[in-house]
């Protein structure tokens, strides 16, 4: 079994970009989502998120056990500390445990691009700017290509809309808009979804080369319920 995180953000896809609207995280924000797998409730990936000026400091952490009948099949642990400055990566540091291998990647911006260093090599990236799969920044879906922050691949990248609809996310009805995250080399098809009001990211979905669908959903946040009293119409609020 691959990595569940591999084979999220491991994937090569040719840009169409759309327009897109981008979410402005608060000074201090937190996202945590529940993972499930088939509908089965796997553990969960937080998000934390803080601002100061032109610098973003993003925190993530994910917990993962896949289980058949209660016994434990697959262990999945992920550390993610990434510094961000003017919408561009400068440094990243994390460490995976994938039901017992090991990863890490230790990137840092250098004066002509970054220096990438994972346990079997170091390499370089000439660029001024460079992005990992940030979810939760649509300004990720604009890039050409990007970082895997489990193994330190470099990933070219195509982004497909998929217009608006409604998802259940912590027992509301959104409004969201989609985009699709195709990557044919590794057999990657990744929905990911933002609220349509405030540009929030809620939810994430991807069917895995098994067959089995792997789904992100926020956990309950007031901002929902705010969100959702701004689309409503006048005449339908209590």
């Amino acid at each position: 079994m691959k990595t569940v995180y591999g084979l999220l953000v491991g994937a090569a896809i040719i840009l169409a970009t759309p327009t897109l609207g981008v979410a402005t995280p608060s000074a201090k924000d937190e996202l945590t989502f529940e993972v499930s797998l088939d509908g089965q409730s796997i553990g969960e990936h937080r998000f934390r998120i803080a601002d100061g000026s032109a610098m973003r400091v993003v925190d993530s952490e994910a917990s993962f056990d896949v289980r058949i009948l209660r016994v434990p099949v697959y262990r999945y642990r992920h550390r993610n500390s990434e510094t961000w400055q003017n919408g561009c990566l400068k440094r990243i540091d994390s460490e995976t445990d994938a039901n017992g291998t090991s990863y890490a990647v230790d990137l840092s911006k250098t004066a002509t691009g970054y220096r990438i260093v994972t346990p079997n090599e170091t390499q370089t990236y000439q660029g001024d700017c460079l992005m990992s799969f940030a979810y939760w920044d649509q300004r990720f879906l604009r890039q050409q290509r990007l970082l895997n922050t489990q193994t330190g691949e470099l990933i070219a990248v195509e982004i497909q809309a998929l217009g608006e609809s409604e998802r259940k996310i912590a027992n509301r009805t959104v409004p969201v808009k989609g985009f699709r995250v195709l990557a044919a080399p590794q057999k990657v098809d990744i929905k990911v979804f933002y609220h349509s009001v405030d540009g929030r990211w809620v939810a994430l979905e991807s069917v895995l080369e098994n067959g089995r669908t792997l789904r992100y959903a926020l956990v309950g946040d007031d901002r929902l319920a705010v969100a959702e009293r701004v689309s409503d119409p006048p005449s339908t609020r209590r």
